[in-house]
């Protein structure tokens, strides 16, 4: 293995340390309005010290289980940043921009979506809905799975990485534009409550515990959600086949189950969109890099050769 302590960092490893920097930065400029701000900043020193024993101490493959711990534990930050998101989201500002959101909506629906869907719901509809909703939570889990069973382990790692992007973005979106999404602005608006059966019962619980109130735009949801069905397509066509209609159902589930509004969807849709570009150009990079070390290395080897 190289030698270049650079490589012991993955791109993921990177994304959430500019996250760390880009977070702690904005805590600083608005620790006024932060109880306790210090012991926040505390917490990301130690995620960004958890990172770099990551990277050099589990670096090696001295073992199955470490080396599928090194590859794996992006997904447990991502619980444990947006844990920390939850108490961030009036960092800035005090209120939440609902009654923008829907002013919006109203002059370009006519009425708010979420009351219009109100005619369509019923028990099955319910049932398949919440089951869409709650099926994302196994969404990176599967693919990611899928990948590694097929030894594509870079491909896993770039899939990490572009959801890591579309997941900060989201998270820092939450402070920047807090909404609290239509379930609380819009409670006296519905009038048809959302019964059913396991799957309902489960979704509204999972958002109960787990949901962010002014966590609502972008649609982490979505984004993460559009990185999985285009890395699925790119490397695991069955896995891409399956999981398609559920996360179409899922785009609507969000707003039919009153968890978003259409415009958090359409900014999870840009975000999850704009992440996989954004990451693509970087994936080549390091690609081209890589290449590049590779030809020069041979080109050493070449020159020893004739001396």
């Amino acid at each position: 293995m190289t030698t270049n302590r650079n490589s012991c960092y993955l791109l993921v490893d990177k994304a959430t340390f500019i996250y760390m920097v880009v977070l702690s930065i904005l805590i600083l400029l608005f620790h006024s309005n932060l109880p306790n701000w210090t012991s926040y900043i505390a917490f990301n020193l130690i995620i960004c010290l958890a990172l770099v024993l990551i990277a050099n101490g589990l670096n090696q493959k001295v073992s199955r289980w470490l080396f599928f711990l090194r590859h794996w534990y992006p997904l447990v930050f991502f619980i444990v940043l947006y844990e920390e998101t939850r108490h961030l989201v009036h960092l800035i500002f005090p209120h939440f921009f609902d009654p923008l959101i829907n002013q919006v909506e109203l002059s370009i629906f006519g009425m708010y979506p979420t009351v219009w869907m109100e005619r369509f719901i019923c028990w099955g509809l319910n049932e398949y809905m919440m089951f869409s909703y709650t099926f994302y939570y196994f969404l990176l889990v599967i693919l990611g799975v899928g990948l590694f069973l097929s030894h594509k382990i870079k491909e896993f790692d770039d899939l990490l990485f572009t959801s890591a992007v579309a997941y900060y973005i989201s998270y820092l979106g939450f402070i920047l534009f807090p909404v609290e999404g239509p379930r609380f602005a819009l409670v006296n608006s519905h009038h048809v409550g959302i019964n059913g059966g396991f799957f309902t019962s489960l979704a509204h619980s999972l958002i109960n515990v787990a949901g962010i109130r002014g966590g609502a735009m972008p649609s982490s949801h979505v984004a993460v959600a559009l990185v999985v069905l285009i890395y699925a397509r790119r490397h695991h066509r069955l896995l891409y086949y399956l999981l398609s209609p559920l996360i179409a159902s899922l785009l609507i589930a969000t707003v039919y189950g009153r968890f978003h509004y259409v415009s958090d969807v359409v900014a999870g849709i840009l975000v999850g969109g704009v992440s996989i570009l954004l990451c693509d150009r970087l994936i080549q990079k390091r690609i081209n890099s890589e290449k590049q070390q590779i030809r020069e290395k041979e080109f050493s080897l070449d020159l020893a050769r004739l001396d």
